[in-house]
């Protein structure tokens, strides 16, 4: 037996329901994209990065390497590293350079550049970095990529008259 054709009532059924289905689909579509802040292109940094407690950072820093935390506002990740008893958030990207980019290596136990060169904490551009209180017992480590400082190297100091 062949089969018989669809009924004219059912055809238009059937295209009701595919318009419907594509429109639903349309306004979960404008949903996420309103949601997700409309395509406005990269989001803002509004205040300082929190980084965690100032105590579990150190006992992490203290086990042989610095941190890296990547850029949550889509620029470069910094490292986090201690100097002379002190935090401190080191830009990933040597000064002077657009895209040489400095890694920690463990087994040499020092930064090293895209060239291979070993590279000094005090070589490395920095951003600001403050503690607070913490609404946990401690003290809070935050950074603000927004304020970078030049590396201790290249700052010149001029003779005292």
């Amino acid at each position: 037996m062949a089969p018989m054709p669809a009924a004219p009532s059912d055809r238009r059924i059937l295209l009701i329901a595919v318009v419907m289905v594509a429109f639903a689909g349309l306004l979960i579509a404008a949903a996420l994209f309103f949601a997700t802040g409309g395509g406005k292109g990269d989001p803002k940094q509004t205040g300082p990065l929190y980084l965690g407690l100032a105590s579990e950072l150190k006992a992490e820093i203290k086990k042989g390497s610095p941190l890296y935390f990547a850029n949550p506002f889509a620029g470069n990740g910094f490292w986090l590293d201690r100097q002379d008893n002190r935090f401190v958030a080191l830009d990933i990207v040597l000064p002077n350079t657009r895209s040489c980019t400095v890694k920690w290596k463990g087994r040499q136990n020092s930064y090293i550049d895209c060239h291979g060169d070993k590279v000094g904490i005090d070589d490395l551009d920095r951003y600001k970095l403050t503690l607070g209180p913490s609404g946990k017992s401690g003290t809070s480590v935050y950074v603000d990529l927004r304020k970078r400082f030049a590396a201790p190297s290249t700052v010149t100091t001029l003779p005292a008259n």
